[in-house]
């Protein structure tokens, strides 16, 4: 096992599953710094995104910088030519592009939707779903591309071919294509599809390409360690691959920082730097960068109660785009009042909703 991976592996606690993520969420929530991230992603640390990056993902404004602008089925319909939407005419044609690339059901479109912390790309149990190559625009400052998997897939044979021959032109020569993520399930590893995607990518292809390891919940660190290591090294004679192998979880959001601040280092510059609403940051995001928890989920109020305003529990599952409201709890049920004891049906407690003094409650048999 390689110390550098496992080191890695432990920091970005990329092996957390369901459960742990579970328990960090209700920490959170106890701690009154739960938001909109950390509802939905509890390991996705917003501080370690830097001031640029935050503006990007839409921190500071009324809605979500990411949408989706075009999907390419045929050649000639990538965006400029094609694009779809509000605000169309200003789709240009050099802005960066990040392309996901993977097997059927490898999670590529649930990894965008963590990437931007959206909605945006729809996702599906069902190999195959993705039958275009979907752009998705952050304030047209970088696109990500959604391509279809390779590989079995619930779909014609005509519309794979089309398809397979609009990816290969694509990531040849396409002009401001700028790094293609090799999308690879943890639990398997790399495919005979994966390598010969990489290649192609290698032999053909104009930039650089790089591995990522998703679903890493699913195993065991060390089994994860050992798989990263054997493709690193199957990587030091592929060219133009980057050696390093990153790791993530969609479903926790462990190691989505890391791949987020690679990917958002191609972005343009933001001109509209200075007109962002820092009343609206803390409000909605549960507080500013300065105020997130640190990668050691240590509390960082100051403890003169003036952070606390910014981080309120919203309850429910978080949809992006509605209106967020506070949480409530549920109001108690009609003629029960508060027992007790146990209480309820053939309970122990002397309240109104149990057992009373006689042995039977007004809500008894």
């Amino acid at each position: 096992i390689d110390p550098g991976i496992m080191a890695r592996i432990r920091k970005y606690q990329v092996t957390s599953t369901a459960s742990t993520a579970g328990r960090t969420t209700r920490l959170l929530r106890n701690r009154n710094e739960i938001n909109e991230i950390t509802q939905r992603y509890a390991m996705y640390d917003l501080a370690q995104l830097d001031l640029k990056n935050q503006r990007l993902l839409g921190l500071g404004r009324l809605k979500r910088t990411c949408k989706f602008i075009a999907a390419a089925a045929r050649d000639g319909e990538e965006p400029p030519q094609h694009a779809v939407g509000k605000g169309a005419s200003k789709i240009v044609d050099d802005v960066p592009e990040i392309a996901f690339a993977g097997r059927s059901n490898v999670g590529k479109s649930s990894l965008i939707n963590a990437l931007t912390l959206s909605s945006v790309a729809r996702s599906s149990d069902v190999p195959g779903k993705t039958q275009s190559l979907n752009f998705y625009s952050l304030d047209e400052r970088i696109r990500l591309v959604d391509l279809p998997g390779y590989g079995f897939a619930f779909a014609k044979q005509h519309r794979v071919e089309s398809w397979n021959e609009l990816m290969d032109k694509y990531l040849t020569s396409r002009k401001n294509l700028k790094r293609v993520y090799i999308v690879v399930d943890a639990r398997h590893g790399l495919k005979a599809s994966d390598r010969e995607m990489l290649a192609f990518l290698s032999k053909y292809g104009e930039t650089s390409c790089q591995v990522i390891l998703n679903k890493c919940d699913s195993v065991n660190p060390n089994d994860l360690a050992r798989r990263a290591y054997l493709i690193q090294e199957e990587l030091r004679y592929t060219k133009r691959a980057k050696v390093t192998v990153m790791m993530a979880s969609t479903s926790t959001g462990a190691g989505i920082t890391e791949i987020a601040k690679d990917i958002y280092s191609h972005a343009l510059d933001d001109v509209n730097a200075g007109e962002y609403d820092d009343e609206y940051d803390d409000a909605q995001w549960g507080g500013s960068a300065s105020n997130a928890r640190d990668s050691d989920g240590d509390d960082s109020d100051d403890g003169d109660g003036g952070g606390k305003r910014g981080n309120e529990f919203y309850g429910g599952e978080w949809k992006p785009g509605a209106k967020v409201t506070k949480y409530k709890p549920a109001p108690p049920a009609p003629g029960r009042g508060v027992a007790l004891g146990r209480g309820g049906r053939g309970g122990r407690g002397r309240g109104t909703s149990g057992r009373g003094t006689s042995g039977r409650g007004t809500s008894g048999r």
